[in-house]
């Protein structure tokens, strides 16, 4: 984590250098902050400023500071959107502008908020990046690291999935439980890849390594790659 600490004041200076006029949001992102979590509490902060400014944002910065593990999750997420996504062309991109980033940075709080049964708490977090980014992320969900959400915009995860690590999801994917019955979720195991508009629901397993395609209904277990 510290390296791509590092690599982001680098990046943000560099910015700053570049636009001048944006000087001063680079350093309320990055360059005024003493570590990753203030600086990742910082950038959501401002993506919710309108619903509590600067207590919010010192909300959020104190619960990632509460919690080591979410900060060493959230730079594995960063260092996947640099490689994979040609819309983050560097970390400081990523971290300031991506709407999938930020997004799945609030349900890592969320889902903190969820295990520590401030339910309540949970689902206002979770209902803020939906509103905010279109992307709905139940804090129940269980999502590993280096997780990457192309693009984003509808994106629905629900209570009880499980994505393991490495996985992306691109827009308007859905990930469901099962509506009636028993209740099954999905299970993304690592590396999996799911194309746009593609519904993946019930006890659905996905297996390491498989890619699904776009506009696609999923209700059996995945084992092969799909071209």
């Amino acid at each position: 984590m510290s390296k791509v600490w590092r690599s982001l004041r680098q990046q943000a200076e560099q910015f700053a250098g570049w636009n001048p006029v944006m000087r001063w949001n680079v350093e309320y992102r990055v360059l005024e902050h003493d570590c990753f979590e203030a600086a990742l509490g910082a950038n959501l902060g401002f993506s919710l400023r309108h619903l509590g400014g600067d207590k919010l944002q010192a909300w959020l910065t104190a619960l990632l500071r509460s919690e080591p593990a979410i900060a060493v999750q959230s730079a594995a997420d960063l260092e996947r959107f640099v490689k994979d996504d040609p819309s983050c062309v560097d970390h400081y991109v990523a971290l300031s502008s991506c709407a999938g980033f930020q997004a799945l940075q609030l349900y890592r709080i969320s889902h903190m908020l969820w295990l520590n049964l401030e339910h309540h708490n949970a689902m206002m977090v979770k209902n803020w990046a939906a509103q905010v980014w279109g992307i709905d992320i139940h804090p129940g969900a269980e999502i590993g690291k280096g997780v990457v959400v192309r693009h984003g915009q509808g994106l629905v995860i629900d209570d009880g999935v499980v994505i393991e690590d490495d996985v992306t999801l691109w827009n308007a994917v859905s990930v469901l439980r099962s509506p009636v019955g028993a209740c099954k979720s999905p299970v993304l195991k690592r590396g999996v890849t799911v194309h746009a508009q593609s519904v993946l629901c019930g006890g659905v397993i996905v297996k390491k390594g498989v890619t699904l395609p776009e506009c696609t209904l999923f209700t059996e277990s995945v084992a092969d790659v799909v071209n």
